[in-house]
C-alpha cells in the first residue's frame, strides 16, 4: 500500500515553501523571454483561435451570468478598494509621462487660440478643434 500525503500535510509543506519561492520565481522570471515567443506568429495564431473558440462558446457572457452581481460588487470592493490607492501610486510617474505631451500639446493651441467671439460655432471651429488636433497629433493620431 502506498502512503499518500494529505491535504494538511501538503498545505503545511507550501506554506514552508512561501519562504523561498518569491525569490525562485524572481530569478526565473529574470531568465525568462516573454517578448520573444508572445509576439510569434505562432502565438498569435493560438490567441486569436482561443479568441474565437470563447466567442462561439460564450464563455463570457456565461461566466458574467454564473456570478451573481452582488457577489461581483462585494468581491470587487474588497479586493479593488484595497488595490486602487497603491497601483495608482505606482503609476503617478508612468501616468505623468504619457499624458504631458498631450496636456502640453493642448496648452500650446489654447494660448494660441484667438479670442473667443459670440458665435459658438466659430468658437469650436477656431478655438477647440486646433487645441484637440494639436492633442492627437502629439499622441501620434493624425
Amino acid at each position: 500500500m502506498v502512503a499518500h500525503k494529505t491535504v494538511e500535510e501538503a498545505k503545511e509543506n507550501l506554506s514552508k515553501a512561501v519562504a523561498y519561492i518569491p525569490e525562485r520565481y524572481k530569478k526565473g522570471v529574470g531568465r525568462a523571454d516573454w517578448a520573444g515567443p508572445a509576439s510569434s506568429e505562432e502565438a498569435e495564431s493560438n490567441y486569436a483561435a482561443g479568441v474565437s473558440e470563447a466567442v462561439a462558446r460564450k464563455a463570457r457572457q456565461k461566466g458574467i451570468r454564473a456570478i451573481d452581481n452582488s457577489v461581483w460588487q462585494r468581491r470587487a470592493q474588497e479586493k479593488g478598494g484595497a488595490a486602487i490607492g497603491p497601483g495608482i501610486k505606482a503609476a503617478l510617474d508612468k501616468y505623468a509621462a504619457n499624458v504631458r505631451p498631450s496636456m502640453e500639446a493642448a496648452s500650446a493651441a489654447a494660448d494660441a487660440a484667438p479670442p473667443k467671439t459670440r458665435d459658438w460655432r466659430e468658437n469650436i471651429a477656431n478655438r477647440l478643434i486646433p487645441v484637440v488636433e494639436a492633442q492627437r497629433r502629439a499622441v501620434g493620431k493624425e
